[in-house]
Parts: structure tokens; sequence; C-alpha cells
């Protein structure tokens, strides 16, 4: 596996852990839209993880909002179990209940992603000067002229010697 790979399954697995967690907490409260949150901020932590690797954040991102969602619901039935999240009613067909697991995952993609992309573009380092300069030839000097008048040390490239006027060979 490779370092960037490693860096984006490590992302990913603490995005997974902070938005699933979030989720589970903000749906104690009975927060609407609590697992896209989670996600949000969980895409959110996976790119601040990756500091300045905008397309490895996305995919860290979108991958912990879908990974979210298992570790969400988790860790909510152990808040359900001890009491932190009350019932909340009659359990709705099993049509209803895959047709709304398949729409929170689509949700939970596109807010881990959308959380990955802004943390992203925020941190994302600008280029350095050095790197929009074009490179230069390491350990060649630049040949030193002399005016074939005057004598005096030309920069490269000169045609016309600045102290005598002299025009200069090619």
């Amino acid at each position: 596996m490779s370092t960037n790979t490693n860096g984006v399954l490590s992302a990913t697995l603490v995005g997974v852990i902070v938005g699933g967690t979030i989720a589970a907490l903000l749906d104690t409260v009975n927060l609407p839209l609590s697992n896209a949150v989670g996600a949000f901020a969980g895409g959110a932590i996976a790119a601040y993880v990756l500091y300045g690797q905008v397309p490895e954040a996305a995919r860290a991102g979108a991958l912990s909002g879908i990974l979210g969602m298992p570790f969400y619901l988790g860790v909510a039935q152990v808040l359900f179990i001890f009491g932190a999240i009350p019932p909340q009613g009659a359990t709705p067909p099993m049509s209803q209940l895959q047709l709304a697991v398949g729409l929170i995952l689509v949700m939970n993609l596109a807010a881990g992603m959308a959380g990955a992309f802004l943390v992203a573009a925020i941190r994302h380092p600008a280029p350095k000067l050095e790197q929009l300069q074009p490179p230069t030839q390491a350990g060649v000097p630049e040949q030193l002229r002399y005016c074939v008048q005057c004598g005096a040390q030309l920069p490269a490239g000169t045609v016309v010697c600045p102290h005598c006027n002299a025009r200069q060979p090619a």
C-alpha cells in the first residue's frame, strides 16, 4: 500500500469515527438530518487530516460520509439501549426503510464530499514562488564574458558593451 493510500485510509477512519459520533450525539436531541451533519463533519475532519491534498480529501470525505452511517447506527444503538435516545414510535414497512437507507447513503456521500471540499479548498497551500519560476540548470554557472574593446566584465547575452558601446561578437 502506498503512503498516499495510507493517508486516505487514516483520514477516512478519523472522519468515520468523528462523523458517526457527532451524528449519534445530535440524534439524542432529535436534530433533523443529524446523519448528514455528522457526514459533513466527518468529511471536513478527513480533509483537515489530509492537509493540502484536495483529490485525496474528497475521496476520504466521501468514504467517511458513507462509512459513517454504519458507525452511527452502532453508536446510536448503544445510546438507544442505555436510554439516551428515546423510542421513535412504530417501525415503518421494510420498503420505506430500504428507500430511507439508500437516500441517507447518497446524502452522506454528498455531505462528506462537501465537507472535504470545503476544508481542503480552505487549507490547500498556495504554490511557492520557486515552483512558478522556470528551473535553472543547477551546477552550470553562467559564462562570464568580457568586452572585446575595453575588457569590462559583461553579463551573458550582452550585444553592446554598456561601458564603451562596442558591439560584441555572437
